[in-house]
């Protein structure tokens, strides 16, 4: 009982990002440990097996580094479950199977699955970003045409990062899965189509709710 005790004052001072990142640090580790370390050495061999356990601190220092950074300012948790719901999806995409393909290589009204992810992430991240121009810039609510296009922007140029990762991808890994370059134009768009409707929706919604 005291030990709870001694713990509840640091419970008090969590918020939700606190949650939010030990979530998907315990995920990352858990993935690390049952499905991604297997891969690498299938892919690369056992004597590279050393860089694997490089990428993976890298990753967690990345994580830590992110959730120090912003767990000052107060994240709602819905634009966490938000970017939750994002990040299941990928790895629902990556790890599950039907038939003998991924979900991610299924086609759902004519559209290949991550284009979906795609099209989540990016209205989650628009949500994130929207929030954080507002706490840093003090943007304007609604926001106007000035900050819309700013977080459209910013989202757009995240999902370029993506794909520059995914491009050195298909260069180093052998059956990679990842798609060619209509497929990278596909991402980039429903990122791209994903951030504006979420933009826009955010704005018509602080429209009405300031009209009220």
């Amino acid at each position: 009982m005291s030990k709870i005790t001694t713990l509840l004052p640091w419970c008090r001072s969590c918020n939700p990002l606190d949650g939010f990142a030990a979530l998907n640090v315990a995920l990352f580790l858990l993935l690390s440990t049952f499905r991604y370390h297997d891969r690498f050495v299938h892919y690369f061999g056992s004597a590279r097996v050393h860089e694997f356990f490089i990428y993976a601190g890298v990753l967690i220092l990345g994580i830590a580094w992110l959730w120090w950074t912003f767990r000052r300012y107060t994240i709602s948790t819905a634009v966490l479950f938000w970017l939750q719901v994002g990040i299941v999806m990928h790895f629902m995409g990556a790890f599950v199977l039907i038939g003998e393909g991924r979900l991610y290589d299924q086609h759902f009204l004519g559209m290949r699955y991550d284009k979906y992810v795609h099209f989540v992430n990016a209205m989650a991240a628009t949500a994130l970003v929207i929030r954080l121009l507002r706490l840093r810039m003090h943007a304007p609510k609604p926001l106007g045409a000035f900050y819309m296009l700013a977080a459209v922007l910013i989202v757009l140029g995240l999902g370029a990062v993506i794909e520059m990762v995914e491009y050195l991808v298909v260069l180093t890994v052998p059956g990679n899965g990842v798609g060619g370059y209509d497929n990278n134009m596909q991402d980039l768009l429903a990122n791209g189509v994903g951030s504006t409707l979420c933009a826009l929706l955010h704005n018509r919604f602080e429209q009405t709710s300031s009209g009220r």
